[in-house]
């Protein structure tokens, strides 16, 4: 798989583009340690921003003011503004400055699922590279009227950071052209510090939850194919619950109890298979799911997320496209000097990981601004 690597560390948009000499320019301030509190407008002219730095209120001030907060949180500064449904800001109190219904509607991600097993000794790649995705399979499912190479699955070589995660490999499949369109981000509260509620609705559309149930099971029949089964042991459907995320924290305590349990793992087959039911495996096994449909559409309805690729919750479109926030220049509708640049103006999630499109679309903005 094709990524972004150099000397062993992934290449952020900070390291890619905010080198030794673009930092030392006089016209550039990066200011660390600041939360942004607020938008503010004089009319509807967006003219600079609120926020607390170091603990302390500043203002800054521009011609133009970019938004690039993500397809979480754009919106939810947009919402708090005054900028978006106007039921939902009448409902939480909030003047309407322009009434855009599109404002954290439509959030979209790439549904997965992942089949995961315990990797033998001898297979495993930790402490060889950074990166635990080395192999992507793309196809196509062949679903009536989808296009093609609309599917794809990611090996991972490791699940998380501890000891535990470097024994537990996955075949994560996820769907690649989704049509699940109905997720969205509203405000929970006026609060800059509170968190904005978020639905991502993943499988809304059936199609997407029929491809997800036709992927597990050609992962399933990879898994028990001899090549792989030489290097693995004891499948399970996974899910990534309320116990994987928090010891996936990473702390001094994680790091023991993994340790240790990594130990146990490496130890009898009888002792691992024990310890996977009891402790990793929530509600199905892997004989439940390739054997029973219901359970498996059970297990795919209760454990897809996504894939870290929040979009499309400030769509780009239109001028008279209704549900549109930005038009082809990153620009709000209605709004004079405000920008949005980031993966929530994508009009659908890419085909893709959503990094580079990020990064295109920054420097495609940035260059009409400066002509």
């Amino acid at each position: 798989m094709t990524h972004s690597n150099q000397a062993e560390q992934r290449v952020s948009a900070a390291m890619g583009y905010l080198d030794r000499d673009t930092r030392k320019r006089a016209n550039l301030t990066i200011s660390t340690n600041t939360q942004v509190r607020e938008l503010l407008f004089e009319g509807t002219q967006c003219v600079g921003v609120k926020a607390i730095v170091d603990g302390r209120e500043q203002e800054f001030r521009g011609r133009e003011i970019i938004l690039s907060s993500g397809a979480i949180h754009s919106p939810a500064h947009l919402l708090r503004a005054g900028i978006g449904p106007v039921g939902h800001l009448k409902d939480l109190g909030i003047p309407v400055l322009m009434g855009l219904p599109g404002v954290g509607q439509r959030l979209m991600d790439h549904p997965s699922i992942s089949l995961s097993s315990f990797v033998r000794r001898g297979a495993r790649m930790n402490g060889h590279t950074r990166r635990h995705m080395q192999l992507g399979l793309r196809y196509s499912s062949g679903l009536a009227g989808v296009p093609k190479g609309d599917m794809f699955v990611v090996l991972l070589s490791k699940s998380a950071w501890h000891a535990v995660g470097e024994q537990i490999g996955s075949l994560l499949t996820f769907v690649n052209k989704t049509y699940s369109e109905t997720g969205q981000v509203k405000l929970a509260s006026r609060d800059p510090a509170a968190e904005p509620i978020v639905e991502f609705n993943l499988l809304s559309d059936r199609r997407d939850l029929d491809r997800l149930m036709s992927g597990f099971r050609k992962m399933a029949a990879i898994q028990m194919s001899d090549i792989v089964k030489k290097v693995t042991d004891k499948p399970f459907p996974a899910a990534y619950t309320d116990k994987v995320r928090k010891i996936g924290v990473v702390n001094t305590r994680n790091r023991i109890l993994t340790k240790i349990a990594a130990t146990l793992m490496d130890g009898p087959a009888a002792l691992r298979h024990y310890m996977i039911d009891n402790f990793v495996v929530e509600g199905f096994t892997f004989d439940q799911v390739i054997n029973d449909d219901e359970a498996l559409e059970a297990f795919v309805r209760k454990a897809t997320i996504g894939v870290w690729h929040a979009s499309c919750s400030c769509r780009m479109g239109r001028a008279d496209d209704p549900m549109a926030v930005v038009d082809i220049q990153g620009r709000v509708k209605g709004i004079q000097g405000l920008r949005v640049v980031d993966a929530s103006i994508f009009p659908v999630v890419p085909c893709a990981n959503t990094n580079f499109p990020v990064l295109m679309s920054a420097e495609k903005i940035a260059a009409a601004m400066m002509q």
